[in-house]
């Protein structure tokens, strides 16, 4: 087969797990700040996931719970200072937040759910290798912790 030929497929999952939470409350990831971390270990435990719209804030995608708060907290002490400190409430709501400089950041912690996140990757990749599989020889390489998810459906 010569390099012209090929077809090359890509998917990427943003924020997989945080993008899941919020389909699950149905909001937008990319205009809600979330972020996927269990709050009932100390505040050193590590964000699993960022939400998109909370990543444009500077915040990484995998910190610590520790560094968002600290992240926050900046962020809000500028907003604050920026709005005459005349603050009007918070919201998590990327879009609100930039309408309304007198809004305090806010955001969602989602206790992380495995086994929700699993079946949502397994629904992924079935409707991928319904529609795509069939009109393509197609290889998957799985890059997270779902692989297995991956090698029980292609029988590997």
């Amino acid at each position: 087969m010569e390099k012209s030929d090929r077809t090359y497929v890509a998917i990427d999952l943003k924020s997989f797990y945080a993008s899941v939470e919020c389909n699950e409350r149905g909001l937008d990831p990319l205009n809600t700040n979330l972020v996927v971390a269990d709050q009932s270990r100390t505040s050193k435990t590590i964000c699993l996931a960022v939400s998109p719209a909370l990543k444009s804030f500077g915040i990484p995608g995998r910190p610590r719970l520790f560094e968002v708060e600290q992240a926050v907290k900046k962020i809000n002490r500028k907003r604050t200072i920026d709005a005459g400190y005349r603050m009007k409430g918070k919201s998590y709501y990327l879009s609100q937040l930039n309408k309304d400089p007198s809004l305090l950041l806010d955001y969602i912690v989602a206790t992380p759910r495995m086994s929700l996140y699993m079946n949502y990757s397994q629904e992924i990749v079935e409707t991928y290798m319904k529609y795509v599989s069939s009109y393509f020889p197609i290889y998957l390489f799985p890059y997270y912790y779902l692989q297995n998810v991956y090698f029980h459906l292609l029988k590997i």
